[in-house]
């Protein structure tokens, strides 16, 4: 239930997100600038006091001077609407100077230089948070956590907000705008950076304990109290038209130690982490902390905004690592793994989105008449033709890229598999179903147990890194008797009380062996090492070789009852 509720609100978030973020694509570029049109003023953020005055604009000729003060200021939409307004509209302004109030009215005109080049980079500078969006969607849908829902949040907060602020003041109601200016200048802006102080506390395996434990509670309290500072930031400017003194401290110097703190936070868990996790995870720590500093950029003081952006590019270095990482090499400590139908899918919601965003994207933002409709037609065209090749290619890339392990371990299971029934006896036969899985998939352990005389279960056979398991099954044993009665495996966190606590934390999946619909033994085994949980296609592997060492039982009892029989008959004259 709480997985569901979890699943709808993000769902809910992320279609609020991509309404929000997303309606001003095409009227921005890269950096950020508003390409509708301009009375020619500048502000600075929050201050509704004029900074500089462009030559020969609308506002220059209405006689509109730097130092002059918008009067009767409110923080809402009119400060999008002097700010970013559509080339060819007039309205007027209240000025203060000097101590007296005077009207102009003034005209947007067309911003110089802004162009449909412009436009394609003002949507291409949506991939990169469009990219950390999708990761951070996929990690809670899968498993929603503190951990997961931190990264997420802290996803989101890469977007940038000048454009939502700008575009939104032209069609939200005042009330509207001043709720969304409260989120994502307190949420989703700068205090977003605090956020990634959870996720890589918990991180990999969502988790605390030692040394993060203690952490973890000076964190919830930084989080407090520079939420509250971030609230009354908003509150100040709101009833003053203006920042706080002290503005530079929450805007610029707090995220950057979030950023600092992060990363010493991520190189110890690195250093204390097992040596196999550091060969796996090493890529994902040095992507991680390069993100680190691309996003810390934004807030150093006096850089050019330009240079903030070309670096911050970088920035998508982190959910590319943290990505691949969960769904390709399972770095993360996850219940879940992706199998190759389910990205096969994604990827194939991918094509059709891009194939809705080229539409979109000529139709909406280039807007040149018949050509976009004679490009869109031709290229939609173009990929219905190329749809069955993109397919097979999606396939190879696939199982190239992210299951080349799975294959390797498929193919080495399915040939042991195949050569159980080969096998003249049950030593060879428990090795198959023990420690070859185990070593095929990266278990971390796995016990046989076969039937006795008395008809008890007995261990017989357990990998060689299994630490402990249970010493044997009555035949009326609960996981017996579903064995039986199913014909088909059974998850053990349906049987935890029937198990002891030390196997119980061990073993996830029970994998029976039935000779003519009687179980003759069955197989406990473990999650995979990085505590990532067996697959669908890899309980199929495992059930297959459960039936060949069905056939490989059947053969070894049946080459004893002939070796009886043989003795049988040379122990006994009169037979002859």
């Amino acid at each position: 239930m709480k997985r569901a509720l979890s699943r709808a609100l993000l769902i809910a978030i992320t279609l609020g997100v991509v309404v929000l973020y997303y309606a001003p694509a095409g009227h921005v570029d890269f950096l950020e600038n508003w390409g509708e049109g301009t009375y020619g003023t500048e502000f600075d953020a929050g201050n509704p006091v004029v900074t500089a005055i462009d030559p020969g604009s609308p506002a220059q000729r209405a006689g509109v001077r730097p130092g002059d003060r918008l009067a009767n200021f409110r923080y809402g939409t009119q400060w999008g609407r002097i700010n970013a307004p559509y080339a060819g509209r007039s309205e007027r302004f209240d000025f203060q100077r000097g101590g007296r109030t005077f009207s102009v009215t003034l005209r947007a005109e067309p911003v110089p230089g802004f162009g449909l080049a412009q436009r394609i980079g003002g949507v291409l500078a949506l991939l990169p948070p469009t990219i950390f969006l999708i990761v951070a969607f996929l990690l809670v849908f899968l498993r929603p956590s503190v951990m997961t829902w931190s990264f997420y949040f802290f996803a989101i907060g890469y977007f940038g907000t000048g454009p939502v602020f700008e575009y939104w003041s032209h069609v939200a109601p005042d009330w509207f705008y001043l709720a969304m200016s409260f989120v994502l200048t307190v949420v989703f802006g700068s205090w977003s950076a605090m956020l990634l102080l959870p996720f890589v506390l918990r991180f990999p395996n969502g988790g605390l304990g030692g040394w993060r434990n203690k952490i973890d509670r000076f964190v919830w309290l930084l989080l407090a109290v520079s939420l509250g500072a971030y609230v009354y930031e908003w509150f100040f400017s709101l009833r003053n038209g203006g920042l706080p003194p002290w503005s530079a401290f929450t805007d610029d110097w707090l995220p950057l130690f979030a950023f600092a703190f992060a990363a010493l936070i991520v190189v110890k868990n690195y250093t204390v982490s097992s040596p196999d996790h550091k060969q796996r995870a090493s890529f994902l720590v040095i992507g991680t902390i390069a993100s680190f500093a691309a996003y810390a950029v934004y807030f150093v003081p006096g850089l050019p905004f330009a240079v903030k952006i070309v670096v911050g590019f970088a920035v998508v270095l982190m959910p590319v690592c943290v990505g691949y990482a969960v769904f390709a090499l399972r770095v993360l400590d996850v219940s879940f793994v992706l199998g190759r139908a389910t990205t096969y899918g994604l990827l194939s919601v991918g094509i059709i989105a891009f194939v809705s965003l080229l539409d979109w994207l000529f139709s909406q933002v280039l807007a040149i008449g018949r050509l976009a409709i004679g490009i869109e037609l031709l290229a939609t065209i173009a990929i219905g033709f190329l749809l069955d090749r993109i397919n097979r290619g999606i396939g190879r890339l696939v199982d190239t890229v992210f299951f080349s392990g799975r294959r390797r371990a498929e193919s080495y299971l399915r040939r042991a598999a195949k050569a159980l029934p080969y096998a003249t006896d049950e030593e060879a036969i428990s090795e198959g179903l023990v420690q070859v899985p185990v070593d095929a998939l990266d278990l971390v352990a796995a016990a046989l147990y076969r039937r006795g005389e008395g008809e008890r279960f007995e261990g017989l056979a357990t990998s060689s890194q299994t630490p402990v398991a249970p010493p044997g099954f009555g035949a009326n044993h609960l996981l017996a008797r579903m064995l039986l009665s199913g014909e088909s495996p059974v998850w053990l966190d349906e049987l935890r009380s029937s198990l002891e606590p030390e196997n119980a934390a061990i073993y996830v999946l029970a994998v029976p062996v039935l000779v003519r619909h009687e179980l003759v033994a069955f197989t406990l085994y473990g999650a995979h090492r990085n505590g990532a949980q067996l697959d669908p296609e890899e309980v199929e592997l495992l059930e297959e070789l459960a039936r060949e060492a069905s056939r490989a039982y059947d053969h070894v009892e049946a080459v004893r009852v002939r070796e009886r029989y043989a003795r049988f008959l040379t122990a006994s004259p009169e037979t002859a």
